[in-house]
């Protein structure tokens, strides 16, 4: 099996991890460890019959965690590593696996002190989490979009727009019309955005008519979108290793 990861952090400076040195920061070999998503099922059980049944809709997914050790050539690469990783702000694990995978991360715990002056050959003990719970292979498309979920969690769709006279046409055959804009909005399906979009310049909230709706695990479903408008999309996988 072939496969690259690189780490984008939120400064936007990147770091190849799986390849080797070429002077630059490294991942040191068999030191990454985790990075797989996690989970748990509620079995119930019925007096009189054996075993359990597990209703796979009602999987909880928990954070994603994973650590590794990195190598660094300099003091100046070590004061770099600590200012590209975060306990706050996220950077980007990037998985190329015969496709791409993203997994956006922050630190789980602060970078620990350094034992002596950081030389060549220092190494730093990394512990990162994500929130998602899983990787993200990210899509998007306009006009009539067919968005199949072949991932282990449901896809909530996002519609993002500019202009005027812009709708959108839901899998259950709702429809509603986006707001006149100027500026580039997002629209989340998601339930918990309460159909509130974001200016994706100021982060100015707008009301929208929106309903949420949801790709369920090994669905397809359609979303219809007008000329100035795009869906995007993430599949969410536990395991983008296999």
């Amino acid at each position: 099996m072939s496969y690259s990861m690189k780490y984008v952090s939120p400064t936007g400076n990147e770091y190849e991890f799986l390849n080797g040195s070429d002077g630059g920061p490294f991942v040191e070999f068999d030191t990454l460890s985790g990075f797989v998503g996690l989970f748990e099922d509620t079995p119930v059980q019925s007096v009189g019959m054996p075993g359990a049944l597990v209703n796979f809709q009602d999987r909880v997914i928990q954070q994603m965690t994973g650590t590794f050790t990195l190598v660094v050539f300099s003091r100046e690469q070590w004061e770099q590593v600590r200012r590209d990783f975060s306990t706050r702000e996220y950077g980007t694990l990037i998985l190329d696996n015969d496709g791409l995978f993203e997994l956006p991360v922050r630190l789980a715990e602060s970078l620990p002190s350094p034992g002596h002056v950081p030389s060549v050959g220092s190494r730093l003990e990394v512990s990162m989490v994500a929130d998602t719970g899983v990787w993200l292979s990210r899509a998007s498309a306009t006009g009539s979009v067919t968005v199949t979920n072949w991932g282990d969690v449901p896809v909530w769709p996002e519609i993002v727009w500019s202009g005027h006279n812009q709708s959108v046409v839901l899998p259950s055959g709702v429809s509603f019309p986006l707001p006149r804009v100027t500026d580039t909005y997002r629209l989340p399906l998601d339930r918990r955005a309460s159909g509130k979009a974001i200016n994706e310049s100021t982060g100015k909230l707008v009301g929208t008519d929106a309903v949420g709706e949801m790709v369920p695990v090994g669905a397809t479903r359609q979303f219809t979108v007008t000329s100035e408008a795009r869906v995007e999309w993430s599949v969410g996988v536990l395991d983008p290793w296999n």
